[in-house]
């Protein structure tokens, strides 16, 4: 599951790239976006085929973004923020390269981008662990 996104991948994914490009300096858009992500995650909890790091690191871009258009976590580039939002809006729509109907299949193109992402910008997400770590820990 480590493979690049096939061309096909990147084509719809760059469609969604183009979207939040426009509304990552929305705060009211990118919030509708994390309750979309959340009812998401909500009605996958019961599909075996969703991988618990998946839905790990789907939290993590959650708190992340959240963070960040709160205001709490200063740190995170445009572009990364550009990029991360662009996976998750690829992630929640149901009809992208391969649909979510379709068993599967749907999830590992969704998870395809998701970990390409995750990999392109490893560096932002490690520095948003340490500050939550440091700064948001009981």
């Amino acid at each position: 599951m480590s493979k690049e996104p096939s061309s096909r991948e990147k084509k719809f994914f760059n469609k969604f790239k183009s979207k939040a490009e426009r509304i990552v300096s929305d705060n009211d858009a990118l919030r509708k976006l994390l309750i979309k992500l959340k009812t998401k995650l909500d009605d996958s909890k019961d599909d075996d085929s969703l991988k618990t790091k998946l839905v790990d690191y789907l939290k993590l871009l959650s708190r992340m973004i959240g963070n960040t258009i709160n205001g709490n976590y200063k740190d995170l580039p445009w572009q990364t923020m550009v990029m991360l939002v662009g996976g998750l809006l690829y992630f929640i729509a149901p009809l992208d390269a391969l649909p979510d109907f379709i068993p599967v299949a749907g999830l590992l193109d969704d998870a395809t981008i998701l970990i390409w992402l995750g990999k392109c910008f490893n560096e932002d997400l490690e520095n948003y662990k340490t500050w939550e770590k440091s700064n948001l820990s009981a």
